[in-house]
C-alpha cells in the first residue's frame, strides 16, 4: 500500500515538472535572461557574460568590455562586446568608442555622405565657367548648404536658373496636356470596343465534361499570361498555385487546367464559370470581353448584361 501511495506521489510530482517546465521562460524577470532552463539577471551595460548563472534569478560572472575595442549600451545578456565602429581615413572621430557606446564618425570638412550607409565621403565642390567655386561648409551626413566664394556668378547664375526652370514647366505643360488628349480619345475607344456593362445575369447551360475543357481553354486562351495569376487569386491561396507550377514546370496548358479545376471542385461547374467572368471583367476588361464572347458563341452562357 505504502508502494503505491509512493508511486503515486512521484507520478505527481512528475507531472507538476511537466507543467512547469514550458512556462520557465515566461517567469523570467524583465532584466533576466533564459538559459538552459535557468533565468539570469543581465550583466550591466558595458560588460558581458563570462559566465552564465548556476541558479534562477541570479547574476553569473560579468566580465567588462576592453576600452575602445567593444561596448554594450545596455543591460544585456550577451557572451561577448559589441565591436566599436572604427573611423576611416576620411572621416573624423565626433565621440570616442566608451565601454556603454559605440564610436560616432563624420566626414572631414568639405565632404559629405547621402546616407549613413555610404562606404566613402565625397567632396562638396562645383566650378564655374569663370573659375569661382562653389563648396559646402559641412561635414555633416544630410544635404549641406552652399557658401558662395563668388558674389558675381550668382548674379548671372540666378537669373539663368529661373529662366530654365520656366522653360522647362512649359515644355513639361505642353507634353502633359498632349499626353492627356491622346490618353482620352485611347480611352474614348477602349470604350467603344470593350466595355461591358455590369452583368444583370449570367445563365451557364448544363456542360458535359468535353464542354467544361472548352470553355476552360477559352479561358486560358483569352486571358493574357501576366493577368492569369492576379486572376487566379480572386479563390485559390499562393500555395495553391505555387504547387500546381511546381508539378507541372513547363506545361501552362495545364497549369491553367489544373487552377480551373479547383475553382470548379470548390464551386460547381456553373457557379466557377460565373465567378470567373465576375472576377475577369474587375480585372481585364478586354479580356472579359473575348472570354463572354466566346462562351456566347459556343452557347455556353447567356443573357450577359442587360441585352443580349
Amino acid at each position: 500500500m505504502g508502494a503505491v501511495m509512493g508511486g503515486g506521489r512521484a507520478v505527481g510530482l512528475l507531472l507538476v515538472v511537466l507543467l512547469t517546465m514550458p512556462r520557465a521562460r515566461a517567469n523570467c524577470g524583465e532584466r533576466e535572461y533564459f538559459h538552459q532552463g535557468l533565468c539570469c539577471v543581465f550583466c550591466e551595460a558595458g560588460t558581458f557574460v563570462a559566465d552564465h548563472c548556476s541558479a534562477s534569478h541570479l547574476k553569473g560572472k560579468c566580465d567588462p568590455c576592453k576600452e575602445g575595442k567593444g561596448f554594450t549600451a545596455h543591460a544585456n545578456g550577451l557572451e561577448g562586446c559589441l565591436p566599436c565602429r572604427q573611423c576611416r581615413e576620411d572621416q573624423i572621430t565626433l565621440r570616442p568608442c566608451t565601454l556603454t557606446q559605440n564610436a560616432e564618425c563624420q566626414c572631414k570638412q568639405g565632404y559629405f555622405c547621402n546616407d549613413e550607409g555610404c562606404e566613402i565621403c565625397q567632396r562638396i565642390s562645383q566650378k564655374y565657367p569663370d573659375g569661382k567655386e562653389i563648396i559646402l561648409n559641412s561635414t555633416d551626413t544630410t544635404d549641406p548648404s552652399l557658401i558662395n566664394q563668388g558674389k558675381e556668378a550668382l548674379v548671372w547664375f540666378i537669373p539663368v536658373l529661373l529662366l530654365s526652370g520656366l522653360s522647362l514647366l512649359v515644355v513639361v505643360a505642353v507634353v502633359v496636356k498632349k499626353l492627356k488628349c491622346n490618353k482620352a480619345a485611347s480611352t474614348d475607344k477602349d470604350v467603344e470596343g470593350y466595355l461591358i456593362r455590369e452583368p444583370s445575369q449570367i445563365i451557364v447551360k448544363d456542360l458535359s465534361q468535353s464542354e467544361l475543357r472548352e470553355t476552360f481553354d477559352v479561358f486560358t486562351k483569352e486571358v493574357p499570361p501576366q493577368q492569369w495569376k492576379r486572376l487566379m487569386r480572386t479563390l485559390l491561396q499562393e500555395n495553391d498555385i505555387d504547387k500546381i507550377i511546381s508539378k507541372f514546370p513547363d506545361n501552362r496548358d495545364e497549369q491553367s487546367y489544373q487552377m480551373l479545376l479547383i475553382w470548379k471542385n470548390r464551386l460547381g461547374k456553373k457557379q466557377c464559370i460565373i465567378n470567373l467572368l465576375d472576377a475577369l471583367r474587375h480585372i481585364d476588361n478586354k479580356a472579359y470581353y473575348s472570354v463572354s464572347n466566346a462562351l456566347k458563341s459556343n452557347n455556353i452562357i447567356s443573357k450577359v448584361g442587360a441585352e443580349d
